[in-house]
C-alpha cells in the first residue's frame, strides 16, 4: 500500500485542481396563487432594511409599509448610483471641453485644470458594469438618454435647484454665529436670492456665487429679521416662585389653550385645567400644594406664550412688553439649566422643551427654537415615543397622549426646518408611531380608543393609498372649487383631532419636500425625477386638501356659506396658510421657468412644464394673501392666523411674488397686479408694529423697491405710507441692524391695480371670552387634593 502511494498522488492532486461544473437545481415553480414564491425581490424598500424584515418589493407600497400606514421608499443601489453619477460626470466634462475654445485664456487654463481633475476622479471611480437588475436600470438609462436628448438641459437650467454649499463666514462675528446656517428652503435665502440676482444685473462680469467680490450687505445675518441676535436674558435676577395674579393667569391660560393648544397639543388638556384649578383654589385657602419644579416651568412655558400673543392682538388687558421674558426666565430657572442634559429625561422635561421651543418661535428666535425642539425630540426617541406603544399596561388615553406629544414636536420641527432651511434630527423610516386619532379630547377613552384602533387597522390599506404620493383621485389639481373626496374614502368629522391630524400629515408631506427638493442629493438626481417628484407631491397637496372635513374646505367662499360652518373659520385659515405655504415650498425652484425660453426658442415639454409650476407657485402665494382681508387689521391676523409664525408666511408670500416679479421681462400675468399683492403683504407686515414684523417689513420693502425700479413699477404710495409710519427714517429704509441697500430714486408714475380679496368666508361677531374658572369658591366635583402637585403629575398619565 506505501509503494502505491507515489503514483496515486499525482493524480489525486490532478483531479483536486480540476473544477467540475454543477449545474445548478432547477426548483419546480409553484403553482400560481400558492402564496409559496419564496423568491428574492430585486429591492427592498427603507423601511424594511431598517426593521429587518422581508419586503414584498410591491409598488407604490409593500405590504408592511401599506398596513403600517407609512411611505414605502425604493433607494437604488450605490453602485447603481455611481454609474449614472460617473455619466453625467462624463457628460459634464464634454460641455466644458466644448466651451474651453470659446473662453478666454484665464478662463481656458481653470477649465483645462478642472477637466483633469474630472477625468482623474471618472477614472479612480469604480465602475459598475452589471446594474442590479439589467432590465429596470437599463430602461432608466435609456429614459434618461432620451430626455437628455429633447431638450431637458433646458429643464435643468431653468429650475432653480442649488446646493447646499456655504458661501459665507458663520464664525466671523457674534451676529452670523447668532444667525447660523440658513438653508435654500428659507424665505431669508429668497430674499437674499433676489438681492444677489439683481446685483448681478447690475454687473453682469460678476459672478453669483462670488458673493466675497461684494460688499457683505447680501450676508445672511444681515438680511435676515429674526430675532437670534437679540438677548432673551434679563438684566436682572426673577424671583423664579413669583406667580401673576389669578385673574392675570387665568387669562393666560385661556389664551394658550384658545390659541395653542389645537395646534400643538402637547399638554393634556384636561388634565392640566384641572391641575391648574386645584393649585390656584388651594393657594386662595392658604393651604397651596407643593409643586414640582417641572411642573412649574411648564406653567411658567404656558404664560409665556400667552402673555407673548397678549401682545401681539393687542388684548387691553395685557401688562409689561417684557412679561414673556420674565415668565420663560422663570421656566428656565426651574428645568432648563446646567442639569438638563445630565438628567434622564422625562415626560415633563419633554414638555418643558417643547413649549420652550414654540416660544422661542413665537418670539422670533427661530435659531433657539430650532435647538431646543431638536432636544425635545432626543428626548422623546430615548423614551420611545417614536415607535408604536404596545404596552399593555397603558390606557388608551395615555397613549394617544404620548401620541399627540410625539407629533406635536414633529410637525414643529417640519415648521422649524421650513423657516431656517436647516435638518431635521427625525429619520421617517425609523419611527413607527401611529397618527393621532380624528377625535377631540373629550372623545378619547378606552372603548372609543379601542374600536378606532380596530377601525384603522382593517382601513390601513386605504389610508395608505390615500397619503400615497402615486395616488391619483378623480378631482382636478387646480382650479377655484374644491376638490371633492376620492371615491370610497369617508371625510372624518371636523373636530380638534381631525383637524391636528391635518396638521401632522401635512408636516409629512413637507418633510417630502424637503428631502426631494432641498437636500444635497438634490444635485446628483436627474430632471426626470426631480419633475416626477414635483408632480406626485403636488397631487398629494390635493389628496391631503381633499379629504379634509367639509367645515375645513379653505376654498369655500362667502357665498352658500351656513352658519355652523362658521364656528371653524380659524381653522380654515389655518390649514390654507399651511397648504399655500407648502405648494410655495413645492414650487419654489420651478419660478426661473417663466416665458417662452432665454433664448428665444420655442418651449419644450420640460420647460412648459416649468412654467406651469412657477405659475401654480404664484397663484398659492396670491392666494395665501387672499385668506386676509383689504384692509390689515393686526388683531385680525393674530386672532385667525398662525400668530406664532405669521411673519414667515408672509415674507415666504412677497418673496415668491418678486422673485417671479425678477425672473423675467415675460410673466403670465401683469406685473402692476403682482405689485398691489406685494404691497398688500408689505402693508400687513407693517400693521403688525411687533418688533419681528417690524424688521421683515423693512426688509421686503427695501427688496419690493429694488424690484420695483427695474420694472417701472409705482409705489409712491407704499413709499409715502412709510414715511408716515417712520418719520424719523428719512428717505431711509434701514433699522438699526438690517442691512443697507442702494435704491434707485426714479420711478414710473403708473397705478396699481388693486385685485385682491378675501377667498374665504368672515366669522360672525364672538361674544366676549368668559373667564375660565372662579377662584372664590371651588365646584363640589373638582376636591382640593390631598398629595402634592408632583405626585398628581408624576401620575398622570397612568
Amino acid at each position: 500500500m506505501p509503494s502505491n502511494a507515489p503514483d496515486l498522488a499525482p493524480g489525486l492532486a490532478s483531479a483536486a485542481r480540476t473544477k467540475v461544473a454543477i449545474p445548478r437545481l432547477q426548483r419546480p415553480h409553484p403553482p400560481q396563487g400558492s402564496g409559496k414564491d419564496r423568491r428574492r425581490v430585486a429591492r427592498a424598500c427603507t423601511a424594511c432594511r431598517n426593521h429587518k424584515i422581508k419586503c414584498s418589493g410591491s409598488s407604490p407600497q409593500c405590504k408592511h409599509c401599506e398596513s403600517t400606514g407609512r411611505e414605502c421608499i425604493y433607494i437604488m443601489p450605490r453602485k447603481d448610483r455611481l454609474k449614472i453619477v460617473a455619466e453625467r460626470c462624463a457628460q459634464m466634462a464634454a460641455y466644458l471641453k466644448a466651451l474651453k475654445h470659446a473662453a478666454s485664456d484665464e478662463d481656458a487654463v481653470r477649465i483645462s485644470e478642472l477637466l483633469d481633475i474630472v477625468e482623474e476622479d471618472i477614472s479612480d471611480m469604480p465602475q459598475a458594469q452589471t446594474p442590479s437588475n439589467p432590465d429596470v436600470d437599463a430602461d432608466e438609462s435609456r429614459e434618461f438618454r432620451a430626455m437628455m436628448a429633447n431638450g431637458t438641459a433646458d429643464f435643468q437650467s431653468h429650475l432653480e435647484v442649488d446646493s447646499l454649499d456655504l458661501d459665507e463666514n458663520l464664525h466671523e462675528n457674534e451676529r452670523s454665529r447668532a444667525t447660523g446656517f440658513v438653508g435654500k428652503n428659507a424665505e431669508v435665502q429668497w430674499l437674499r436670492t433676489l438681492l444677489l440676482q439683481e446685483r448681478q444685473k447690475e454687473d453682469p462680469g460678476i459672478a453669483s456665487s462670488s458673493i466675497s467680490l461684494w460688499t457683505n450687505s447680501e450676508q445672511v445675518s444681515l438680511v435676515t429679521f429674526y430675532l437670534d441676535t437679540e438677548n432673551v436674558d434679563l438684566d436682572y435676577e426673577v424671583d423664579a416662585y413669583e406667580l401673576p395674579p389669578p385673574e392675570t393667569a387665568e387669562r393666560l391660560l385661556v389664551l394658550y389653550m384658545e390659541k395653542v393648544h389645537d395646534s400643538f397639543p402637547i399638554l393634556p388638556k384636561k388634565l392640566f385645567e384641572d391641575q391648574f384649578l386645584r393649585y390656584f383654589q388651594g393657594m386662595a385657602r392658604g393651604a397651596a400644594p407643593r409643586l414640582n419644579p417641572k411642573w412649574q416651568a411648564i406653567l411658567n412655558l404656558v404664560f409665556a406664550i400667552g402673555a407673548r400673543y397678549s401682545h401681539l392682538s393687542k388684548e387691553e388687558w395685557r401688562a409689561d412688553e417684557r412679561d414673556h421674558l420674565i415668565y420663560q426666565a422663570r421656566a428656565r430657572r426651574f428645568a432648563w439649566n446646567d442639569a438638563t442634559l445630565s438628567q434622564h429625561p422625562d415626560l415633563p422635561q419633554i414638555q418643558v422643551a417643547g413649549l420652550l421651543a414654540f416660544y422661542y418661535l413665537s418670539a422670533g428666535q427661530v435659531s433657539r427654537a430650532w435647538v431646543a425642539v431638536g432636544m425635545a425630540l432626543r428626548f422623546a426617541q430615548a423614551l420611545g415615543l417614536h415607535v408604536r406603544n404596545e404596552d399593555p399596561s397603558a390606557s388608551g388615553p395615555k397613549r394617544e397622549v404620548l401620541v399627540r406629544i410625539w407629533w406635536s414636536l414633529y410637525s414643529l420641527d417640519r415648521q422649524l426646518s421650513v423657516i431656517t432651511g436647516r435638518p431635521s434630527v427625525i429619520v421617517d423610516s425609523n419611527c413607527s408611531v401611529t397618527l393621532p386619532l380624528p377625535l377631540s379630547e373629550e372623545q378619547v377613552n378606552d372603548t372609543i380608543h379601542a374600536a378606532a384602533r380596530i377601525s384603522r387597522l382593517s382601513s390601513s390599506s386605504a389610508v395608505s393609498a390615500l397619503t400615497s404620493p402615486t395616488y391619483t383621485g378623480p378631482y382636478p389639481m387646480t382650479g377655484i372649487e374644491p376638490p371633492h373626496t376620492p371615491t370610497g374614502f369617508a371625510r372624518p368629522d371636523a373636530n380638534s383631532g381631525s383637524f391636528f391630524r391635518a396638521i401632522v400629515q401635512m408636516a409629512t408631506i413637507t418633510q417630502t419636500i424637503l428631502s426631494s427638493l432641498y437636500s444635497a442629493s438634490t444635485m446628483i438626481r436627474s430632471p426626470g425625477e426631480l419633475q416626477q417628484d414635483i408632480s406626485q407631491l403636488n397631487q398629494r397637496l390635493d389628496n391631503w386638501a381633499g379629504s379634509l372635513p367639509a367645515e375645513f374646505d379653505f376654498h369655500m367662499r362667502r357665498s352658500g356659506m351656513g352658519t355652523p360652518l362658521r364656528n371653524f373659520y380659524r381653522e380654515r385659515v389655518l390649514l390654507g396658510f399651511q397648504f399655500y405655504g407648502a405648494r410655495i415650498l413645492l414650487t419654489r425652484p420651478c419660478l426661473g421657468g417663466f416665458g417662452p425660453g432665454r433664448d428665444g426658442r420655442s418651449p419644450t415639454a420640460s420647460v412648459s412644464f416649468l412654467h406651469n409650476m412657477a405659475v401654480l407657485c404664484v397663484e398659492a402665494a396670491k392666494a395665501e394673501l387672499d385668506l386676509l382681508p383689504d384692509h390689515p387689521d393686526a388683531r385680525f391676523i393674530s386672532k385667525n392666523g398662525p400668530w406664532w409664525s405669521n411673519v414667515h408666511h408672509l415674507t415666504q408670500a412677497v418673496a415668491a411674488i418678486l422673485l417671479a416679479l425678477s425672473s423675467s421681462s415675460y410673466a403670465f400675468e401683469d406685473p402692476v397686479v403682482l405689485a398691489s399683492y406685494a404691497k398688500k403683504a408689505i402693508r400687513w407686515l407693517r400693521s403688525m408694529y411687533d418688533r419681528l414684523a417690524e424688521r421683515a417689513y423693512l426688509v421686503a420693502l427695501n427688496a419690493f423697491r429694488v424690484v420695483a425700479s427695474k420694472l417701472a413699477l409705482d409705489i409712491t404710495d407704499l413709499w409715502n405710507e412709510h414715511a408716515m409710519a417712520y418719520p424719523s427714517m428719512g428717505q431711509t429704509v434701514v433699522g438699526d441692524d438690517v442691512s443697507e441697500m442702494a435704491f434707485p430714486t426714479k420711478f414710473a408714475n403708473s397705478s396699481p391695480v388693486l385685485r385682491y380679496g378675501p377667498d374665504i368666508s368672515m366669522p360672525a361677531p364672538r361674544p366676549p371670552v368668559p373667564a375660565f374658572v372662579s377662584f372664590e369658591s371651588p365646584p363640589a366635583s373638582i376636591p382640593i387634593p390631598l398629595q402634592t402637585m408632583g405626585d398628581i403629575y408624576d401620575n398622570a398619565y397612568h
